[in-house]
């Protein structure tokens, strides 16, 4: 569904595009979440435009920066990532208000999502390839911003959870290596070369589990599995810990999208749900 921001953010992307050489194009929206993806078809060019992430990241040029470089990086090492476009220089861009950034288009070789083993070993994997990356990135951080949309007992019973939960993992539990922030089974895409990983943008530096909760918590996978295909020594403390967290994350972004999106107000509202008011 194209709303009126999307529209918009389309337009700004074809915008800075048409500054390369890249014209009379036909924008199509794959994706309008956090960010809006869009395939400036039919040339191989995707646009990425922040879009709620604004809301709560007042830098967030400096994250897209940082995926650009933490994907560069990884496509060099020839790790399986969906890389930045060489169409358009690989740096933050704005244009109409909009901060974005450009990636090379590749497309989908189907629609089902990666069983266990596929996820844990691509994750062992990447994690031993981003050990090597030489940039700096942020020490593991939860959002815990209240929403617009919610109550002062919601917002308060996510608050309560927050600091519950951070002071369980603790400061040395944020300690870790580079991570890719956000591993779930959707960031892996099919391609006809196999899986890919993609959305560097919340690229972090903490424990092993914070990338394996996205899985391990799914009611769609086997958590056993996948930590068995991953391999390593995962701190069953910490991955508990992280599975809460990674519950909170999603239902702070649900109420964000929430705000925007209409469709997401179901979702946002079971996920608020499973944190009972103090």
């Amino acid at each position: 569904m194209t709303t009126t921001f999307s529209a918009a953010a389309a337009d700004a992307a074809a915008s800075v595009a048409a500054g390369f050489g890249i014209t009379g194009t036909e924008p199509v929206i794959l994706a309008d979440g956090a960010n809006v993806i869009i395939h400036l078809s039919p040339s191989p060019v995707v646009a990425k435009v922040a879009a709620s992430t604004t809301a709560v990241r007042p830098d967030a040029a400096d994250w897209l920066a940082r995926e650009l470089d933490v994907a560069a990086f990884l496509a060099g090492e020839g790790a399986p990532v969906l890389a930045p476009s060489p169409e358009v220089p690989a740096a933050v861009h704005r244009a109409g208000g909009q901060v974005m950034s450009f990636w090379r288009y590749v497309k989908p070789s189907g629609t089902a999502l990666p069983d266990e083993a596929t996820i844990g070993t691509m994750l062992r994997d990447l994690h031993g390839v981003l050990r090597g990356y030489p940039g700096a990135v942020p020490v593991l951080a939860f959002l815990a911003r209240p929403q617009t949309r919610l109550s002062d007992r919601d917002a308060a019973a996510l608050a309560l959870a927050f600091t519950r939960l951070t002071a369980e993992l603790g400061a040395a539990g944020c300690a870790g290596q580079v991570l890719h922030g956000d591993a779930g089974a959707g960031n892996l895409m099919p391609t006809g070369a196999g899986w890919a990983w993609h959305d560097f943008e919340d690229a972090c530096s903490g424990p092993a589990a914070w990338d394996l909760a996205p899985s391990t918590a799914s009611r769609r996978l086997d958590g056993a599995r996948v930590l068995a295909a991953y391999g390593g020594a995962v701190d069953a403390g910490q991955l508990a810990v992280c599975e809460q967290l990674r519950r909170l994350h999603l239902t702070v972004w649900y109420s964000l999208y929430a705000e925007r999106l209409p469709e997401h107000r179901a979702r946002a509202a079971e996920l608020l749900a499973g944190w009972p008011a103090p």
